[in-house]
């Protein structure tokens, strides 16, 4: 906690932070968590053989390309001649589920079910550039140009209907399923007829919008500026793992875990759950199992039988939080989590291995069950502590 940055701060790339900053929120709220306080009556109840640890760890991740390369995507809204509203977005879906998150913001926005929204997938020939689905952007970026779109399109629409009904102005109508109500008078225009009063291109609203990025020159180096280098809105996390270690066998079980994570406010709490629950496995993959060797340019791990990966015997129960810090700059206040999770897994889980050790640190990964062993038997860079018992095994 004397560490986490906070507003105002300038961290170590050289940007000042201007945005929403959870560090803190994080870590207060993982201090209340069960698996935090109840950490050393856990450890002290150990079966034969093994040994139990805890460890903690946090991360930042910058979300968007950064300043060098322009973070920009540019939506496409359509009010088709049946009535709905059509969404054409040009980023891949890869499963993270963006595409059902644009429906949401449309049909928030527009007050439509989803009956009356469509989305087009992305299409070199109907949709626009927008960018990949990398760097934690896809939401952000695109939610913001979406937002714009939308606004331009329900501006046209009311005072487009305002003219055919012969009342006052725009800001008389609101939207309804499938139509538009006239406030004043209960007078309600179908969408359907709208558009038969519209020629195709009054039917479709472009926009485009841009992330920010920092404005700090905190390198020439265009090397650097290619990474990203600086950004200017950052999602927060802080992990806790609780690891058990097979002194007999080098076996180490992730037997819980805990995360909490500032991304803003969240659209789909149950995507988020699953975005948290898939980066935190493949972290445990990356910290635990995952060997890839290559040898000058060889490849050594052929196969799957070599290359393991967990399955969901090897996947720990899990508590994922969200602070729910609203985000400014970004659509309905919400910040990237495609990337955040992933990041800390690894130093939580290297964290209670040392604690479980007395200290004892790996210096390479994935800690396999035989680099376990060495660290239970061979004197590292940080020896265990008095109590550690090297002959264990």
């Amino acid at each position: 906690m004397k560490n986490a940055v906070q507003k105002g701060d300038k961290i170590p790339s050289g940007t000042t932070l201007k945005t929403s900053t959870g560090i803190r929120e994080c870590l207060a709220r993982l201090k209340t968590h069960p698996l935090y306080r109840e950490a050393d009556a856990w450890k002290k109840k150990a079966p034969a053989h093994m040994l139990r640890g805890s460890g903690m760890a946090c991360a930042l991740h910058g979300m968007g390309y950064g300043p060098f390369v322009p973070d920009t995507a540019i939506a496409k809204l359509e009010l088709t001649k049946q009535g709905q509203f059509k969404i054409y977005f040009g980023v891949v879906d890869m499963g993270q589920g963006n595409g059902v998150t644009f429906l949401q913001m449309a049909g928030d926005l527009l007050n439509q079910n989803y009956e009356n929204l469509d989305l087009v997938l992305p299409d070199t020939g109907l949709t626009l550039p927008c960018g990949s689905a990398s760097a934690s952007r896809t939401t952000y970026t695109f939610g913001n140009a979406l937002i714009q779109a939308v606004e331009t399109m329900k501006t046209r629409l009311t005072q487009r209907a305002a003219d055919s009904l012969m009342v006052g102005d725009g800001d008389e109508f609101c939207f309804i399923p499938g139509q538009l109500r006239h406030l004043p008078t209960g007078r309600e225009f179908p969408l359907v007829q709208l558009a038969a009063l519209l020629s195709p291109e009054e039917r479709i609203t472009i926009s485009r919008y841009r992330a920010p990025a920092s404005k700090e020159t905190v390198t020439r180096d265009t090397a650097l500026q290619m990474h990203g280098i600086p950004h200017t809105v950052f999602s927060y996390t802080a992990h806790l793992a609780h690891v058990e270690i097979d002194t007999l066998t080098g076996g180490i079980t992730v037997c819980n875990y805990a995360a909490v994570t500032d991304c803003g406010r969240l659209i789909n709490p149950d995507l988020y759950q699953q975005q948290m629950q898939g980066g935190i496995a493949q972290g445990l993959g990356y910290a635990l199992y995952e060997n890839f060797i290559t040898d000058k340019g060889r490849l050594l791990t052929a196969n799957l039988s070599t290359y393991i990966i967990p399955g969901a015997l090897d996947i720990p129960p899990m508590t994922l939080s969200s602070v729910d810090l609203q985000e400014n700059t970004g659509p309905f206040g919400m910040k990237g989590v495609g990337e955040i999770c992933i990041d800390p897994v690894l130093p939580a889980v290297a964290n209670a291995v040392a604690d479980a050790c007395g200290g004892g640190r790996c210096r390479q990964w994935p800690l396999t069950c035989e680099r376990m062993l060495e660290i239970l038997t061979i004197p590292g860079p940080f020896p265990p502590g008095p109590d550690m018992n090297r002959s264990l095994i």
